[in-house]
Formats: C-alpha cells, sequence, structure tokens
C-alpha cells in the first residue's frame, strides 16, 4: 500500500455555501423543473410542489437559475478565487505477481496486477471536483485506476526447417512474438449538463457542476442496445439516472461508473538473413489488434437527456436524440506493417 499526503488540488475560495439537506425544500427525486421541466422555479421562486423557497435555498436557487453569484459571494467584489492548496491525498492498494519460462523454443511471461487508487483529486485542477467546502464528498477511486491489468508475452522459435543451406535459410530462423492484454476501464463520472449545470447554485467555477441521481441499475438487461441516429451501442442503462434532486449536487457522486474493459493482441513475425560474419537483414512483420476487434475507449457521460419519473428522457424521442452512455471513442482498429533493416 502506498499512501499520500499533501497532494495540489485547486478550489475556489469564492464559492458559495449549498444548502444544507435539512433546509433544502425540494422532495427526493424533485429536479429544478420538474417533469419535463414545465415548472418555472426561477420566476415562482417556488418548487415544482408548490414549497416557496426562502432564505438561503433561494439565494442558491437564484444562482443555480442563472444569476450572477458575485453579490452573494463570501468575498464581495471578486470573482473566483482560485487557490492551489496541499490538501489533496491518495492511496494505492495493489496485488502484484508475475512468472517468467523457458520452455524449449518458447519463452512466456505472464504479468498480473490486482489494485486500485483512491483520492480526492487525481490532478491539480480535476474537472470533477463539485464542492471546496466538502473535499471528503470527492473521494472516490481514482481517475487513472484500473482495477485488473493482465499481460501475456512470449518469444517462440518456429522449428519449420533446421540444418544447413537454402531451405534452412529461407525456411529456418523464423521467430513468433506477441503481447495480450487484458484490463478493465477507467472510472468517468455523469456530469449534469442539462437545464440547471450548477444544480446546487454555488457556482463552484474549479471545476464541474453537479452529477446526475442515480435511480436505478446502472448495468441492468437492456431492451435495446442501438438507437437509430446514435453511433455504438448503449453500454449502460440510462434509465438508472435522473436528474438530481433540486439545490443538491447529485448523489451518483464521482467516478461512480466505469469505461469498457479491453482485450487486445498485438503480434510480430520476424526473421534474420545472414548476409556474412556481423551483417545481416531482419525483416519484420507487425500486427496491432492483429483480430480487428472493436474496444471502445471511453463513454460518454455527459447528461442532457435523463430517464425515470420526473424527466422528460422517459420519452423515446429524447433518449434517441442523446449519445448519453453510448462510446465516444475507440482504440485503435488493425494496423499492420512490414519492416526490413541491413545491421553491420
Amino acid at each position: 500500500m502506498n499512501a499520500h499526503t499533501h497532494l495540489t488540488l485547486l478550489r475556489d475560495l469564492n464559492q458559495l455555501r449549498a444548502v444544507p439537506l435539512s433546509l433544502n425544500p425540494y422532495k427526493s427525486g424533485e429536479p429544478v423543473g420538474g417533469v419535463n421541466n414545465l415548472h418555472d422555479d426561477c420566476s415562482t421562486m417556488t418548487t415544482p410542489s408548490g414549497v416557496s423557497v426562502s432564505d438561503q435555498a433561494r439565494v442558491n436557487l437564484t444562482v443555480a437559475c442563472g444569476a450572477s453569484p458575485d453579490p452573494f459571494s463570501p468575498f464581495l467584489g471578486f470573482a473566483p478565487i482560485g487557490r492551489l492548496e496541499e490538501v489533496a491525498n491518495s492511496k494505492y492498494h495493489a496485488l502484484q505477481a508475475s512468472v517468467r519460462r523457458t520452455v524449449g523454443s518458447l519463452q512466456f511471461s505472464i504479468a498480473y496486477t490486482y489494485s486500485h487508487s483512491i483520492d480526492n483529486s487525481s490532478d491539480h485542477s480535476d474537472s470533477n471536483f463539485v464542492d471546496s467546502y466538502n473535499l471528503i464528498s470527492n473521494r472516490a477511486s481514482s481517475n487513472f485506476d484500473q482495477r485488473h491489468i493482465l499481460n501475456i508475452g512470449y518469444v517462440y522459435d518456429l522449428p519449420l526447417s533446421k540444418g544447413t543451406g537454402f531451405a534452412h535459410e529461407a525456411l529456418g530462423g523464423w521467430q513468433l512474438s506477441g503481447i495480450t492484454t487484458f484490463q478493465t476501464g477507467t472510472p468517468f463520472s455523469l456530469g449534469n449538463a442539462a437545464s440547471f449545470p450548477d444544480n446546487a447554485g454555488v457556482a463552484n467555477r474549479a471545476g464541474i457542476g453537479s452529477y446526475a441521481d442515480l435511480i436505478g441499475d446502472p448495468s441492468a438487461r437492456l431492451d435495446a442496445k442501438f438507437i437509430a441516429g446514435v453511433p455504438g451501442p448503449l453500454l449502460f442503462n440510462p434509465g438508472a439516472f435522473a436528474a438530481p434532486r433540486g439545490l443538491t449536487f447529485g448523489n451518483s457522486g464521482r467516478n461512480s461508473l466505469s469505461n469498457p474493459r479491453r482485450t487486445n493482441f498485438d503480434m510480430a513475425l520476424f526473421k534474420h538473413f545472414t548476409v556474412s560474419e556481423g551483417k545481416w537483414f531482419e525483416f519484420r512483420v507487425e500486427a496491432f489488434n492483429i483480430f480487428n476487434h472493436t474496444q471502445w475507449a471511453s463513454i460518454n457521460g455527459t447528461l442532457n437527456c435523463y430517464a425515470g419519473p420526473s424527466n422528460s428522457a422517459g420519452d423515446p424521442t429524447c433518449i434517441a436524440a442523446s449519445n448519453f452512455l453510448h462510446p465516444s471513442s475507440a482504440h485503435r482498429s488493425r494496423i499492420l506493417q512490414f519492416g526490413l533493416k541491413f545491421i553491420f
């Protein structure tokens, strides 16, 4: 285990305070704007259920609705005050094992790592940061955390021809090598980018505004994985997430889901052609992702269309218009390359 303290973290000293849960006029599951965003909370200063918003909650709702936070900031007359402080910390736990063996003309190695990296900021300006006054709420798996990594490497001298003469020169001396990798994906957050991204109304300009609310099982079976007009399959259940409860940061939290795992095969075939003592040609053929199977690199975690009874994303039209929880990129497709090198 490795533990690190006094790591740098950027926070906004001029952020407003969040509304305590005990004083929040919004009910559990009640977003700002209500069902289909039809209620005008910003003009009426009432919740969709009719509760009047007053005192500190009124200030935060005003800011969430887009008003300038400057008149309510702790340091009046100042814009955001970004301060880089040595207050972040991290822990890394790991089990590492490796095996190397030579059997005849085959050399192989296996390396496995089971690990977990935890922190409250993976970078001095981590964009997942939501509340400058509550650093512990940002504690989660690191942005770069990968729980399982397995690498298998091998080099095999192909027994095609032994001896001397032209047949040996043509068929002998070929060598096959490769690396096979199995690894889990890095985590990501479900950022709220709907009508009220600064849902808590705190104007934290050092990071993300708010997360989604978790209302179901993200890994639940999907009726349809492909949506017309949206590239790639749905990789998680969008019905598991809803617009956050009004004047909160959302309860799904930082880095709550993980990107797809990766399985990759790279191989190489090469041979030496001897010209004379100390001089030879090396011919090499290399293939990356030799089986050319799709390996998704990351998932779109920005929510602008929600599911759930209080959100318009229950409408299939809204789901179809969003690429939420679809892949946003992929690792490289198959690459083949040939090389010829003269060594002297």
